[in-house]
Order: structure tokens, then C-alpha cells, then sequence
């Protein structure tokens, strides 16, 4: 399991290496103390586990969440934070775990374990179904469609989309289903995975 950790205090880097080095599924991939760089490497690699402080100077753990998720990023957040008033806004994010300072190995561990078995699972179930390949067929994009795609893909938020096309927020959201919708994906990811993979934006 691939794991990202994005922390400013760079003493809790050093106690995540070791409470984590402890588990043998783990890989430690990359490791941060802000989300400039983070927000980059995430939407552009794959990770499984995202370890993510919450009090950051520049930007809170919260609203990164939050941008990811607004991205298209389905990756497993835990948040570790010193604050306990955060809980129930985590969750409105999404977030797998929420552990509060100082963490215990024991308290990590659990998480960890918990993730693993679920990931175990996920891949035997995977295995156990037949699949049978299926042509894939795309209905094309409208002009309109590619340009947001495109803009999308550079890693522009809807809100910023919206700003450049002066357009609302709604409509960009609206073509993002319909983008979604005729790529067959989910989420921003794999709508940029399939327009490289079949060209969409040459």
C-alpha cells in the first residue's frame, strides 16, 4: 500500500517513518511539508493512504481535502491533527480516519490494518469476477466539452474554470457530469486518464 504523509512539523515526518516502517504492505512514497508540491504529486501519481496534518500555514489540511476532492481525488484521507473540533467537518470531506496527537503506534496500526484488509478484499473480489472485454466506445465531446476538459486536466478547480469562461459554477459542474457521463468514468482522474489514453484533446 502507497502512502503519502503532508505535515509542516518535519519531527512528525521522522515519527511517521518509524511508526510506519514497522508495516511491511507499507511504502512510504513521497512525504511533504506543504501542499503545493503535494496537490501536484497526488493528482498526477497513485497513492492509497494520504497521513494529512490539519493546523498548516499556508493551507489548512481542511481546504486541501476539500480541493482534492473537488478534483476528483478518491484517495483514503487520515486526518492526524492536535485539534479535536475538526472531527465531523472531516468526514463532510470524506475522510477514512481522524486521529488525534500525540498518536500512538498502536492507534496508527489499527488504522493501517483496517485499510489493508479492506484493500485485500477489494482485490479478491476483483479476482473472483469474470470479465469480459467489452468495446469501449466514446460519444464525442462538444468543442466546449474538450476546452473544460483541457482546463480540467491543467488542474483548475470548477470555480476557476467558471472565473476564466465567465460562466457560473453550476454549469461548469453540469458539463463535468455530462464530460464524465460520455467517458464512462467517475471522477476527474479517470476522465483525464481516458482523453490521454484515447486522445480526446488533440
Amino acid at each position: 500500500m502507497k502512502v503519502v504523509v503532508i505535515d509542516d512539523d518535519k519531527a512528525m515526518h521522522l515519527i511517521m517513518k518509524r511508526m510506519l516502517a514497522k508495516v511491511n504492505e507499507i511504502e512510504i512514497v513521497a512525504i511533504f511539508q506543504e501542499t503545493i508540491t503535494a496537490f501536484s504529486f497526488l493528482t498526477k501519481s497513485t497513492a492509497d493512504l494520504l497521513f494529512l496534518d490539519i493546523n498548516m500555514a499556508r493551507e489548512s489540511g481542511m481546504d486541501f481535502a476539500k480541493r482534492l476532492r473537488e478534483y476528483g481525488c478518491d484517495i483514503k484521507i487520515v486526518f492526524i491533527t492536535s485539534h479535536k473540533e475538526y472531527a465531523l467537518p472531516a468526514y463532510e470531506v470524506f475522510a477514512y480516519d481522524y486521529i488525534v496527537k500525540p498518536i500512538t503506534e498502536k492507534r496508527l496500526h489499527l488504522t493501517i490494518n483496517r485499510a489493508l484488509s479492506e484493500k485485500a478484499a477489494q482485490g479478491k473480489k476483483e479476482t473472483n469476477i469474470e470479465t469480459v472485454p467489452q468495446p469501449f466506445f466514446i460519444e464525442p465531446l462538444t468543442k466546449r466539452e474538450k476546452e473544460i476538459l483541457t482546463l480540467i486536466s491543467s488542474g483548475m478547480t470548477n470555480k476557476e474554470i467558471a472565473l476564466l469562461l465567465k460562466l457560473t459554477e453550476g454549469t461548469i459542474k453540469n458539463y463535468g457530469v455530462h464530460i464524465f457521463s460520455k467517458l464512462q468514468v467517475k471522477n476527474r482522474v479517470q476522465a483525464i486518464a481516458t482523453a490521454t489514453k484515447y486522445n480526446l484533446l488533440d
